[in-house]
Formats: structure tokens, C-alpha cells, sequence
């Protein structure tokens, strides 16, 4: 029972070990056929030998062969991992569809059952492709330290990891095989090994013969004086100590270790770019689809907020106006006259005094506070200084709107002929809201499908007409001095506010006044 123990744990490392002595030929798949939909992804082959391969993760369930083989979990690892390969295999015919198959490898974050599972799919795909083995049965010599199986497996799981560099190192090598794990040789001079010598985690000294090659796998090999190798010597993690030995073939160092992890590294690199650009264009399909749902709605909802904005704007700036038609009348009389006059020149005025806003305001902080009396006055320019300037820049917006309102009072247009031009404040608001009407229409093109062109038009030609205003009132109300110095000679304010508020003179005064300037003395000739 202990010899087929032995025999059985040595074949099977010869045959993970030795692809290349094993003569398995790679098989032509004639036909694919690929399913994947919600519950199921299947994939099968159909080899020239005739026997077909099938794999399919269905509901749940993995099976092979229509035998169930385990299970897994929808959306999982395994099955995005296998989805992704199906989805590749697609495009994919003879060769290039055999070498992406053999090419694939099971997630790294699987674990457990399910990386036993991935293992299994990965082995069977393998298997498929490379077809049965045709090779004579070697002649292989097996010895571990310890002398039993166990330490015959245990130093085969624990070298996994390095069966692609055995793979490689032992291409070529002759049947006959010598081979040794975890412990070191010693050829003493006078003897003679006839086959390859391999010697995995272990060293190897050499003072005799070897007719054949050397592998040396994890260790080191010390070819002293005398000691021959007919063959080649192979290194895989190895080192190499010569005193005079003799080597009659090639000394190759074999670094298919770094080789795998290298592609170990690039392939996970890949499979997590290939799931993480899945994930987003899923993402970005199921937001898209929501988004289309939803767009016509959104687009309803968002004019109308934006119409209400509007009127809330108009209303605020309408209260404004009041206001300043309360308790400024004569400012905002002298800036709007102003406006009204020298537009342009108004307009020069206010884009200079809004790049000197900021330069002025520091220079006058530091002027203020060079001296220790203008530090109290520094603390209250900080603030009030940019307050004034808004309050300017609204006063010069409000006297522009007016003169608007007072043309649109006269112009006889549609819907204008609410605006009043003996009342201040309905000039005022009908200038406000003919300075909004661009964002007015914009918002409601903006709930019509396919407007979206002239709605940023109309957006664009509403800023250009609210900063024109902007402008041209502040020039106005600095040319002015905030309405205190009127620009173009002295205005009677008593007669203008008399005509903007509507009011008659009063007849009985009129002609009394008239009539006392007028009464005739006795005397008088024209009495």
C-alpha cells in the first residue's frame, strides 16, 4: 500500500511537472456555442476528436457535463469572471478562442468552496483543450526527505506556485528522470547517474557523472573538480558554483517565475479593469434609462421653478423700487435722467468704477489703517464699503429699469399697457420684468423638447441685457455722486415728480395767482 502511496504521489508530480515529456497535443475546437442570458451563462465545444466540453453556470448551479459540480451565488466573482470570459469568447475562433480559454484563470478574491469550484471549471478547460496524453509511461526515479508520501505531497502543494518553472526548465529533459524533492544529492566521484537529475529545494553536488541534464529548482548546484554533465544544466531560483567541473551542454537560467507572476499581475490587473468598466457601464445604462424616464418631467418641473424665480425676482426688485421711490425720489430722478442722456458715456463710467472696486477698497483699508485714529473708521470701511457699492450698482439698475418701463409705457406693445407712466413704481417694475423677459422665455422652452439652442441664446442675451443695465446705472450713479449733482444742468424736481405722479395744477390757484399778479392799481390805463 506504501509503494502505491509513493507511486501514485510521484506520477502525480511527474505529470503537473513534465507537460513537455507528456506529448499531450493540443485539440482544434470546431464549434462553439455561447448562451448567457439572466439565470444562465454556458459555454460549449465541440473538439475535432468529437467529444464536446460543456460548462454551464445555470441558476445557481455550476455544472459540467450536465453534472453538477457546485454552486455560486448571481453576480458574484465566478460568475462575473466567467460572463467576462463567455463574453470574450464570443468574437473569438480556432487558435486565439484555445489559448484565451487555456489563458484564463479563477478570480483572485475567490476563497473556499468557490475558489475550488473556479479551480475545477479552470482544470477541465485545460484538460479539454490539450486532449488525453500520448506518451510512453517514463521511467521516473522519486526520493523526499523523510521517506513517505506525506513528504512527497506536502512539498508538492507547498510548490504550487512554481509548476509553470518546472514546467519549463524540464523541457526537453530525457525520460529518464532522477528525482529528488527537498533534500540535497551528492554524486561522489567514481559515480555515475545515466537520466536527468532534478532537485527541487534542495543542493546538488557534483563530482562524479551525470549523463544527462542537471535541474536544479530553489537550491544550489556546486559542480566541483572532475564532476561532469553531458547534458545541460538548468537553474530555476537557483545558484551556480563551479571549481573546475565540466559541462558539456548549455548552463540556461530559467525565470519563469517572474514570468508568471508577471502575468499572474497583469491578468488580475485586466480582469479588474474588464469587471470595473462592466460595473460602470451598467451603472451609467441603468441611470440612463432612469434619466430618459424621468427627462420630460424634470424638464417641466425645472421651467416652472425657473418661471417662478423669475417672478420672485421681479417682485423683490419691484419692492426695491418702491422703496427708493419713498425716500429718494430725487436721486433716483437725477441718476435715471442721467441714464437716460449719455448712455454710452455712463456705461465707460461704470465698467472703470467696477474694475477700481477692489483696488480702492484695499487702498483705502490701508490708508486707514497707517494712522491710529483710522483704525475705528478701517473697521467700519471693510464692510460698508462694498455694501454702498451694491447699494449703488441696485439704485442705477433701478433708474435704468424706469426709463424701460417708460418706454415700453409708450411704445404701445402687447401687454405693456398696464405700465403707468404717471406711477414711478409700475415704470420700475415693467422695466424689471422687460429686462427678465429673455430668462422668462427661456424657461419656458426649456419645458418644450428641442429648444435647447435658443433657450442658452436667450440665457445669454438676458445676462448681456442685465449687465448693459448694471453698467450704465453705476456710471450714472457715479457721475452723479448717488444722485446729488445732477449731470445735465438743474432739474425741477417739484414739476417732474408733479408729471410722473400725474398731478393737475389747480385751476382756482392758478388763476388767483395769476390774477394777483395782475390786479390793476387805481389809476392803472388798462384798468
Amino acid at each position: 500500500m506504501l509503494r502505491f502511496g509513493r507511486f501514485l504521489s510521484g506520477l502525480t508530480l511527474a505529470t503537473l511537472c513534465l507537460p513537455p515529456m507528456l506529448g499531450a497535443q493540443e485539440r482544434t475546437v470546431v464549434s462553439k456555442e455561447v448562451a448567457v442570458g439572466r439565470s444562465e451563462a454556458s459555454l460549449r465545444l465541440e473538439f475535432s476528436s468529437g467529444d464536446p466540453l460543456e460548462i454551464a453556470l445555470r441558476d445557481g448551479s455550476v455544472f459540467i457535463d450536465g453534472e453538477a459540480t457546485g454552486a455560486y451565488m448571481s453576480g458574484d466573482a465566478l460568475d462575473t469572471a466567467w460572463r467576462a470570459l463567455l463574453g470574450e469568447a464570443v468574437s473569438l475562433d480556432d487558435g486565439a478562442l484555445s489559448r484565451r480559454l487555456e489563458e484564463w484563470t479563477p478570480p483572485s478574491d475567490l476563497s473556499g468552496d468557490r475558489l475550488t469550484l473556479a479551480t475545477t471549471i479552470d482544470h477541465r478547460l485545460e484538460d479539454a483543450l490539450h486532449g488525453p496524453a500520448d506518451v510512453a509511461t517514463p521511467n521516473v526515479s522519486v526520493s523526499t526527505s523523510g521517506g513517505d508520501d506525506a513528504a512527497l505531497v506536502k512539498a508538492l502543494l507547498g510548490h504550487a506556485g512554481r509548476l509553470a518553472t518546472l514546467g519549463e526548465a524540464l523541457g526537453n529533459v530525457g525520460p529518464n528522470l532522477k528525482l529528488h524533492v527537498n533534500e540535497d544529492v551528492d554524486v561522489r566521484a567514481g559515480d555515475k547517474i545515466d537520466g536527468t537529475l532534478v532537485v527541487v529545494q534542495g543542493d546538488a553536488r557534483i563530482s562524479g557523472e551525470v549523463d544527462g541534464d542537471v535541474v536544479v529548482v530553489d537550491g544550489t548546484l556546486t559542480l566541483e573538480k572532475g564532476g561532469t554533465v553531458s547534458g545541460d544544466i538548468r537553474l530555476a531560483g537557483s545558484t551556480l558554483n563551479r571549481d573546475g567541473g565540466t559541462v558539456q551542454g548549455e548552463v540556461v537560467n530559467v525565470e519563469g517565475s517572474e514570468r508568471d507572476v508577471e502575468r499572474e499581475m497583469r491578468d488580475r490587473v485586466r480582469t479588474e479593469i474588464r469587471n470595473e468598466l462592466r460595473n460602470e457601464i451598467r451603472d451609467k445604462a441603468r441611470s440612463g434609462a432612469a434619466s430618459s424616464f424621468f427627462s420630460p418631467l424634470r424638464n417641466v418641473f425645472g421651467g416652472l421653478g425657473g418661471l417662478i424665480q423669475n417672478l420672485v425676482s421681479i417682485m423683490v426688485l419691484g419692492l426695491v423700487g418702491m422703496g427708493v421711490v419713498a425716500f429718494a425720489p430725487r436721486n433716483l430722478e437725477v441718476v435715471a435722467d442721467t441714464a437716460r442722456r449719455a448712455p454710452g458715456r455712463a456705461a465707460m463710467v461704470g465698467v472703470a468704477g467696477t474694475f477700481l472696486l477692489i483696488p480702492v477698497w484695499v487702498l483705502g483699508a490701508i490708508a486707514l489703517a497707517v494712522s491710529i485714529v483710522g483704525i475705528p473708521v478701517m473697521i467700519a470701511w471693510l464692510p460698508i464699503f462694498p455694501l454702498a457699492a451694491v447699494a449703488a450698482a441696485l439704485l442705477g439698475y433701478l433708474a435704468v429699469a424706469r426709463n424701460l418701463g417708460e418706454w415700453l409705457g409708450d411704445s404701445g406693445y402687447r401687454y405693456t399697457d398696464w405700465i403707468r407712466k404717471s406711477n414711478p413704481v409700475y415704470t420700475i417694475v415693467g422695466g424689471v420684468a422687460g429686462l427678465s423677459i429673455f430668462f422668462v422665455v427661456a424657461n419656458v422652452l426649456r419645458m418644450v423638447p428641442f429648444f435647447g439652442f435658443f433657450r442658452g441664446l436667450l440665457v445669454a442675451g438676458g445676462v448681456l441685457a442685465s449687465v448693459a443695465a448694471v453698467m450704465i446705472g453705476f456710471g450714472a450713479v457715479l457721475l452723479t455722486r448717488a444722485g446729488r449733482r445732477p449731470e445735465y444742468g438743474p432739474i425741477d424736481f417739484d414739476d417732474a415728480w408733479e408729471r410722473s405722479v400725474g398731478t393737475e395744477p389747480d385751476p382756482d390757484t392758478t388763476a388767483s395767482t395769476h390774477g394777483s399778479s395782475s390786479t390793476n392799481e387805481p389809476g392803472d390805463p388798462n384798468a
